[in-house]
């Protein structure tokens, strides 16, 4: 079969599903995560709706990404010409040598969305890819539903494919933008295209609003399609859209279609499961391939078939695609893939001790009380460095105090007052804001500020670290009825980033535990990397 190209439209098409939000800094954290999986297109924002996006993509030439930067943007509009467009000069401002156009394929969208006539859609389609071709760029051309478009008016459809085709565009996507195709609809669209263009290079671009997004692409790559597109968890508008944590499997393991490779195939449960809990929306207990609960036996009979040949109850080896298998029977159950996260972390669990012995029961208690690690392994290494004495902390919250209050007739400020013991210091210090992450972590930097001297050579250091993200989730941990918060605070320091987990019933308690545990953790590496050893470690 022939080589097919992945897109991820994450960070643009993703951005469209409700609750999901990101900031410059998100997509450049989610961009690196993508590149461990070795897509080759990455697309990273929409400038002409997100005017930010410019400066994710001026960032992103600095990280060194093995995928190439996509640019979204859309065919000029109607009697303009396209260096003229305000949306053309944005997307030219991104400067990726890939740029990702879409343009109408439907005549209803024509007529009373663009309120143009047939043939300047074409004229649209045809003068943007020209323009973009000779500037040099790779253009990938996405004819928006299409699908819906050949249900309708077939041959208009298949004339604005044309239009894209004979400009120049390199690949053209044919997209089920309302996901309402079935299977047999999209091979017949695919097959159509490449009968009447055998030359083009045509992807599928598809949405999951019938459920069926992922089988759609798969039916576009058996008729042909060389191309697909979709988000990793499959984000994207209302009901989302191809899940390329689903798709990349499928075509990798069961159709022997070498996407990524296999190093990076064993990224694809950590990155997911990093970005999902980064973004905060969506559940991984049951998601195919990559879930929490996809190798997990829990009956004698189909551990014990497992145990004798695992391809009795699992579709793939779980090792393939970096999960692992959990065997739910007392004294069976092992947390391998918290061994294997402290081995990267110069841990070795896998001896007998006493002193590992005490180092594991420690994290599967913790692990049932819902912590894991994919997008927070500064917790890991915190938790990990007091457990062998790496770290010695001598910092001791007394007391804390937070609360908000009303000023004037309608002005709410949020107090914090923490009492705190470092070394043979105690301070008492309080700091006011407008909300209570921010106020929370004032007061804490504020205490640090109060103790420096305790702090020896990292004094100026605590002023330097930064609130770069937070991130709120609710779940029920397994097994249990009652629900907890689940925060991730990421923090910065000019030259790293570094997020920590805190978990509670309470938010404000994960929040503190999470902004606690990352002040912490930055101060124990920034001393270790400079060499220095101050009071507080010891």
């Amino acid at each position: 079969m022939a080589r097919v190209t992945i897109l991820d439209t994450l960070l643009r098409d993703g951005a469209l599903s409700e609750g999901v939000s990101f900031t410059p800094e998100d997509k450049l954290e989610i961009l690196q995560l993508l590149d461990r999986l070795e897509i080759p297109y990455l697309e990273a924002g929409w400038p002409y709706q997100w005017p930010e996006d410019l400066e994710v993509f001026e960032r992103a030439r600095e990280l060194g990404l093995k995928g190439k930067l996509v640019v979204f943007g859309s065919t000029r509009r109607p009697e303009t010409d396209p260096e003229r467009d305000p949306n053309l000069k944005l997307v030219l401002k991104a400067d990726t040598p890939t740029v990702h156009i879409y343009g109408k394929a439907w005549s209803l969208h024509v007529e009373k969305v663009l309120r143009t006539t047939l043939e300047e859609n074409l004229a649209m389609v045809r003068e943007t890819v020209a323009y973009l071709k000779g500037l040099g760029k790779e253009v990938i051309f996405t004819a928006e539903n299409f699908y819906a478009g050949c249900r309708h008016d077939r041959g208009y459809s298949l004339e604005v494919v044309g239009e894209a085709v004979k400009a120049g565009a390199d690949i053209v996507v044919l997209g089920d933008s309302v996901g309402a195709s079935l299977m047999s609809e999209v091979v017949r669209g695919v097959k159509s295209v490449k009968e009447a263009y055998p030359d083009a290079v045509v992807g599928f671009h598809g949405h999951n609003d019938m459920g069926l997004a992922v089988a759609n692409a798969i039916a576009a790559v058996e008729a042909g399609a060389e191309h697909v597109q979709g988000s990793i968890g499959g984000y994207g508008a209302r009901t989302g859209m191809t899940d390329l944590s689903t798709l990349i499997p499928i075509l990798k393991l069961k159709m022997g279609i070498d996407v990524i490779s296999d190093e990076a195939l064993k990224n694809i449960t950590p990155v997911t499961r990093a970005i999902v809990n980064k973004i905060g929306v969506g559940d991984l207990d049951y998601h195919p391939f990559v879930g929490y609960k996809v190798f997990a036996h829990r009956t004698h009979s189909h551990i014990a078939a497992v145990l004798s040949d695992p391809e009795t109850y699992e579709p793939i080896p779980p090792e393939a695609v970096g999960n692992e298998r959990r065997l739910l029977l007392p004294g069976i159950a092992r947390a391998s893939y918290l061994e294997s996260l402290a081995q990267r972390l110069g841990v070795d669990l896998s001896g007998d001790s006493a002193a590992n012995q005490r180092i594991r029961e420690e994290l599967l208690k913790l692990e049932e009380a819902g912590y894991t690690y994919e997008d927070a392994e500064a917790s890991l290494e915190l938790i990990l460095g007091k457990l062998t004495g790496r770290f010695r902390p001598e910092m001791k919250v007394e007391r804390l105090r937070l609360f908000e209050v009303i000023r004037g007739k309608n002005n709410p400020v949020v107090e914090a007052s923490l009492r705190i013991e470092l070394g043979s210091h105690d301070e008492y210090v309080a700091a006011e804001g407008s909300g209570p992450v921010t106020t929370l972590f004032d007061v804490l930097v504020e205490a640090m500020r109060e103790v420096r001297h305790e702090l020896g050579p990292l004094d100026g250091y605590i002023c330097g670290i930064k609130l770069a993200a937070v991130r709120v989730r609710t779940f029920y941990p397994r097994g249990k009825k009652e629900l907890r918060a689940r925060v991730t605070v990421t923090f910065s320091d000019g030259e790293r980033n570094w997020s920590t987990i805190g978990i509670s019933r309470d938010l404000i308690q994960a929040t503190w535990k999470a902004l606690f545990d990352g002040i912490e953790y930055g101060l124990y590496t920034k001393a270790e990397a400079e060499g220095v050893e101050p009071p507080i470690f010891g």
